[in-house]
């Protein structure tokens, strides 16, 4: 099993960088959905050719290691699918989205309200069934779906243990949505407050937010421009997020004193040098 848990951990690994990869939520999803795969693909190939020990091993995969992975390939692509189909209307319309989105999540729950049971209060009396392969008392209906495309991977419940797994990441993410709604201000006064507001030109301040950024002076230049605009903005008490790409072009269309903030801090600081020298 140690093979299994590097290759979970090679994934939590590639999942920590979501954000840095791009600030869409679908791209992230995509991301994170393309590393499930890959994630799954390695397990299964380490199933088919090295196949478990004995029946406790295979259980153990099917119940505990597989679900782990699945799960999250799950949550992905239905967080990908709300943010998707997501419209940009009034509240009470959000609201109502997310409520269908959270009925439907627990009509499946209901509706495996034993498999849930079992799940939860991590029962084994019917593992020997669950989650070993190749058992005859599969339902037909259910050998007829695409899950059981590759029986070599599959067990009768490590699909809905996986479901239920997602299930509950998905209520918690639609809650946290829905809370936004409520008090669309509450993450904003969970950030640290800066006694400090700018008081000039805030294309000044882009203008220096930009110069910083392409010294690599930070993080060897490891730093999007957001990431920037998202300290200055904290820091300094001020928006700069929607303006920035428009005020570095307005930058570029200057057409004499391109740099002249950063020009009139060099004359200021050069002032003072020369002050304490007299």
């Amino acid at each position: 099993m140690e093979t299994f848990c590097k290759i979970i951990l090679d994934l939590e690994n590639e999942l920590s960088r979501m954000k840095e990869v791009s600030e869409n939520l679908p791209e992230q999803m995509e991301y994170a959905i393309g590393h499930c795969k890959i994630a799954l693909d390695r397990m299964r190939e380490l199933v088919l050719t090295e196949g478990f020990p004995d029946k406790k091993s295979e259980i153990y995969f099917f119940k505990k290691i597989k679900p782990k992975v699945y799960c999250k390939l799950l949550y992905f692509h239905a967080v990908f699918e709300i943010e998707s189909n997501r419209q940009i209307i009034d509240k009470d319309g959000l609201r109502k989205y997310f409520l269908q989105k959270l009925d439907k999540i627990m009509d499946y729950m209901t509706q495996h309200q034993v498999k849930v049971q079992y799940f939860r209060c991590n029962f084994k009396h019917l593992d020997d069934k669950y989650f070993v392969r190749y058992d005859p008392e599969i339902p037909l209906e259910l050998r007829d779906s695409h899950y059981l495309l590759d029986e070599n991977f599959f067990t009768w419940h490590d699909h809905t243990f996986s479901t239920i797994m997602a299930n509950e990441m998905l209520i918690e993410y639609i809650q946290k949505e829905m809370e936004k709604l409520d008090n669309p201000e509450s993450e904003a006064k969970n950030r640290p407050k800066f006694p400090f507001q700018w008081t000039g030109n805030k294309i000044d301040l882009i203008e220096m937010l930009y110069a910083l950024h392409l010294s690599k002076a930070v993080n060897d230049g490891n730093t999007k421009i957001n990431d920037f605009a998202e300290v200055f903005s904290l820091v300094f008490n001020i928006d700069l997020r929607k303006d920035i790409y428009r005020f570095f072009t307005d930058i570029q269309k200057r057409k004499i004193d391109q740099t002249k903030f950063l020009d009139y801090l060099r004359t200021t600081l050069q002032r003072k040098i020369d002050d304490k020298h007299k």
